[in-house]
């Protein structure tokens, strides 16, 4: 009986085995790149199942397929994914096309995405593969020289300090020429929550940049729109083009952990602004002195201030994420913590983010849930180098010290009777720290109505928060009103905007070969700021160096002599409502032909003009598709483009056309905005004709444009005349056009590729030139010259190099002509400005180049800027050679010219200088390690170096430069002022997968 028993057991799990082999079967397979190479790491999904596996190092799978499924999915990091049928197969080869050469690769666009050969418009789309490498703070700095016609400006050395980015050049006078940026559909206002704290001690340091608080290793993909017809969906926000950024998301397949994680030196100076070392100052004390004197000021030391302000700690990045799901939900979660040591001594900036996204379908995939958020927090600490005088910024004072005597005496600094300062000391007496916490997060729904039918909804919400402390110690010597006393500030600021958006999408096939999508929708978007702070002076702490204490004086408010009372603003609240429309009709893909339309209404404008429209349209003829091509074998790609639209710009004070008053003190409410019931919208009509090729199937591809933007109707302000109250007026110039013209050249090519080697290279080149035409006063038709470019320092202190003008580029140098020097060696200067020089690159181009052998891969990004002048206004007030009789040191241009320490100082074209460089931004090598054990997967090592070398003629820091010396709200360009200097940096680090 037993042994009944257990035969019909054996032959019962002997079914059940056979029943479960019925149901599942294996499939084996490979995944390898078009060349053969094994992808390792890529994500086998069986579609309809949560199950999946990825491939090893040498791009095998093997995966469980149910009997009721028949197809894989296949996916991989910069591949176009695919779909097999798996029916009557037990093994399958899959070869994934690059999609660095795919031509329907998803491009995001306004309100929805298009493939790249249904593009109308100048667009460019650059995958994370394709990003700069090395020290990345924030998303703009990955498009550095990648996308013509883009120009991404690093404005300081100062980690975290903000990119001056511009699309096809400056397109505004007096409102922001900056870009539109749109992040997972949510529309940000470019400003960020760190306060401001004005010209304190040492000048305001570079502006904080805006996207800090976006992780560039959370970032899939991001879209630069260009023309008119792929911007005039945003209306009035896209007259400087849309930048698109869309972070990644989760895929289909089994819970994937992402780690990455590495470590950063500065290596030096990229460049230095070469003042005199000792042996050469002890020369030019004897050369330009008497002997008597020369040996006082000689200290007999050698000192290197400007090497003794550096220091060399380690920067560190960790970033984890966690990513999975299937067809019905998927979510990634990610978690960056970052310590970015400044090359500048006390500077930092350290960052603590987190993104958390979802993707989930209902009701049998008829709804779809997304939602997102990016929360943020970073703190700064900022160095006393800024952008109003010299006194008490930490690089004047470097660059002044005299480099024989030391920093301290004694056990205590020593402080120079010539107004230099000490360099360690003001770092030391200095202290400005910020901390801003910031989330964007938004939730949409989408249901399909019908087959062809969606509807949306979007809410978005950005929102910032953040607060600055600085101390001014008074035991430092020599700093009028901080010396003796100290100053304290604290201060707060706060953003808030917010997005709702309807929006229809249609898609439908109209008659045999003719296909529309469409789009509609309604947006709201409101925006809010303020802030407020306290300062104080006169402690009784900290005013002696040797009896200092470690309480910081924002702790001990209450002991100061004088607090000022606390100042508070609140920005009129701004409100956008906007209607819009798109329809693209493609026609055998031969002939595409998209229309749009918005129609904005702003608070910030008048009443009688608050909405304005916004229309372009475009045309595509896809050559390449028709009949006469088909026996064709040059072109893989052929296809001509042509726009023409409307865009808009509001980048303008909030409540710019309404009467404002503030209140300045008790009982005193001066007015401060005049009413214009009848300001509106600054807006540009642009043309565009593009073409975009490919050679050798696919191996040589690229695009070429030309534009020409018109601006009209110019946002400007105006000051009223005395003896009216000072009050500013915002008004549109009538007659004023800004004029942008040019053309655009990319250009990508593989050139080997096989199983061993591959070697990709691209490159763009962009032409860019602007004028103002018509540039006259309203009133009396004269030609208007608005000034700005303001000098610091004293001898040239408020001194204007820079000017708007009639039939000028914008910003175009305004200075008196420099006629060398006089018998006695002083400087012979006209009396009168003349226009002097193009402060605007008109050439901008990027070469990048990735060379891999077996498991190494050698990266390369290069770029530079051509056809501009800087002012170095560094040489011209603070190492200019009068300081040589005082003990200051000088700058080495000007100990190797004729000119005499009696020369007064002033400004001049001679310190006018060529701009163009070439640098080398970035060069990685990495090594592909593949998998390790049972559960490491597609491991890799790297070691990356930025800001190398770079090739220029300029004497300064740094060519690429923008110190902010505006003037009444009118930008200025290409001024260098002591800036926060340029490091090398090497960064070695790992990535790997579990």
């Amino acid at each position: 009986m037993r042994k009944k028993l257990v035969l019909s057991g054996l032959f019962m799990l002997f079914c059940f085995t056979q029943l479960i082999a019925q149901q599942t079967r294996t499939v084996t397979g490979t995944v390898t790149s078009p060349d053969g190479t094994p992808l390792a790491d890529a994500s086998v999904t069986v579609v309809g199942q949560k199950s999946g596996v990825r491939t090893a190092a040498d791009g095998t799978f093997s995966v469980n397929v149910p009997a009721k499924s028949h197809v894989l999915q296949i996916s991989y990091v910069g591949s176009e994914t695919q779909k097999v049928e798996v029916s009557d197969l037990s093994s399958v080869k899959v070869v994934l096309q690059s999609s660095s050469q795919a031509l329907s690769d998803v491009v995001i666009i306004g309100y929805g995405s298009a493939r790249k050969k249904d593009l109308t418009g100048a667009v460019s789309s650059i995958k994370a593969k394709d990003f700069n490498q090395g020290v990345i703070n924030s998303p703009d700095q990955l498009l550095q020289n990648k996308v013509a016609g883009l120009e991404v400006t690093n404005t300081s050395g100062q980690p975290g300090a903000a990119t001056t980015v511009q699309i096809r050049g400056s397109s505004s006078v007096r409102a922001g020429s900056g870009p539109l940026y749109v992040v997972d559909g949510v529309i940000l206002d470019g400003g960020n929550a760190r306060p401001n704290t004005g010209t304190a001690f040492g000048g305001q340091p570079s502006a904080s940049n805006p996207l800090l608080f976006i992780s560039p290793y959370d970032i899939a993909q991001i879209d630069v729109l260009k023309d008119a017809s792929s911007t005039a969906i945003y209306g009035s926000r896209g007259a400087n083009g849309v930048i698109i950024i869309t972070t990644k998301k989760g895929g289909s397949g089994p819970m994937r952990i992402d780690v990455g994680v590495n470590f950063g030196l500065p290596a030096g100076f990229m460049k230095r602004f070469e003042v005199l070392n000792t042996s050469q100052f002890r020369s030019a004390l004897h050369k330009y002195n008497n002997d008597s004197l020369a040996n006082a000021l000689d200290g007999g030391k050698n000192t290197d201030a400007l090497k003794a302000i550096t220091q060399s700690k380690i920067t560190q990045n960790y970033d984890i994420a966690f990513s999975g799901g299937n067809e019905n939900g998927k979510f990634r979660a990610s978690f960056l913590a970052s310590d970015q040591e400044g090359f500048i001594l006390r500077t930092n900036l350290k960052k603590y983010l987190a993104t958390f996204n979802g993707q989930y379908n209902f009701l049998d995939n008829k709804l779809n849930i997304e939602f997102g958020m990016i929360a943020g927090n970073y703190g700064e600490s900022l160095a006393p180098i800024g952008n109003a005088g010299s006194a008490g910024n930490l690089i004047s004072s470097a660059l002044q010290w005299n480099p024989t005597i030391p920093f301290k005496v004694n056990g205590l600094y020593n402080y120079p009777g010539n107004g230099s300062g000490n360099p360690l000391a003001t770092s030391e007496s200095y202290s400005d720290k910020s901390n801003v916490t910031e989330i964007l997060a938004h939730v949409s729904a989408t249901y399909k109505l019908l087959n062809n039918l969606t509807y949306k909804f979007l809410y978005g919400i950005n929102y910032g928060t953040g607060n600055r402390l600085f101390n001014l110690d008074g035991w430092i010597q020599g700093q009028n009103g901080v010396s003796g006393q100290g100053n304290a500030g604290i201060l707060n600021a706060k953003l808030t905007t917010q997005i709702i958006d309807h929006t229809l999408n249609y898609t439908a096939n109209v008659s045999k070969g003719l296909s529309l999508e469409a789009v509609v929708g309604f947006e709201y978007y409101k925006d809010n700021a303020s802030g407020g702070g306290i300062t104080a002076s006169g402690f009784n702490t900290n005013l002696d160096y040797a009896s200092r204490i470690s309480i910081p004086y924002t702790s001990l408010f209450q002991d100061a002599k004088t607090q000022n009372p606390y100042g508070v603003y609140v920005n009129p609240t701004s409100e956008l409502q906007s209607y819009f429309a798109r329809a693209t009709f493609n026609y055998l893909d031969k002939y595409i032909l998209t229309g749009t339309i918005r129609d904005d209404g702003s608070s910030k404008f008048g009443s009688n003009n608050r909405y304005a429209y916004f229309p372009s349209g475009a045309f595509k003829w896809q050559i390449n598709n028709e009949s006469f091509m088909k026996d064709n074998r040059v072109f893989s790609n052929l296809g001509l483009r042509v726009s023409y639209g409307l865009t808009g710009n509001q980048e303008f004070p909030a409540g710019a056309s309404k009467e404002q008053f503030a209140l300045t003190s008790f009982n005193t409410t001066p007015q401060v905005v005049n009413d214009n019931p009848n300001l509106k919208w600054e807006s540009s009509k642009q043309f565009n004709a593009g073409v975009d090729f490919g050679f050798a199937k696919g191996k040589v591809y690229g695009s070429v444009d030309y534009y020409n933007k018109n601006t009209s109707d110019i946002l400007f302000s105006t000051i009223a005349i005395q003896p009216a109250a000072s009050s500013t007026s915002y008004i549109n110039l009538p007659t004023a056009q800004l004029v942008n013209s040019g053309v655009e050249l990319f250009l990508g090519a593989t050139i080997i590729q096989n199983k061993k080697v591959t070697w990709e290279v691209t490159g763009n080149i962009a032409y860019d030139k602007n004028i103002i035409k018509n540039f006259t006063d309203a009133n009396t038709g004269r030609d208007l010259l608005i000034n700005t470019g303001i000098l610091s320092g004293q001898g040239v202190s408020g001194t204007q190099v820079q000017v708007f003008a009639n039939n000028r580029p914008v910003n175009e140098w305004y200075l008196k002509k420099f006629g060398g020097f006089d018998a006695t060696g002083n400087q012979i200067i006209a009396a009168n400005a003349t226009f002097a020089g193009n402060p605007n690159p008109q050439y901008i181009a990027g070469f990048s180049t990735s060379v891999r052998y077996d498991k190494f891969t050698l990266g390369i990004n290069m770029g530079g800027s051509f056809g501009f002048m800087i002012y170095n206004e560094t040489a011209t007030d603070v190492t200019n050679i009068s300081g040589i009789s005082n003990g200051r040191n000088i700058d080495k241009n000007a100990f190797n010219s004729a000119e005499k320490p009696s020369s007064v100082v002033g400004a001049s074209t001679r310190f006018l200088e060529n701009g163009n460089y070439w640098k080398l931004r970035n060069a990685t090598i990495n090594y592909t390690i593949g998998n390790i054990g049972k559960y490491v997967k597609a491991a890799n090592i790297y070691v990356s170096g930025s800001n190398l070398f770079v090739i220029t003629k300029f004497s300064g820091f740094d060519p690429e430069v923008n110190i902010d010396k505006s003037s009444n709200g009118y930008p200025s360009r290409s001024l260098e002022y002591i800036p926060y200097p340029t490091p090398r940096f090497i960064t070695l680090g790992a990535n790997f997968s579990l």
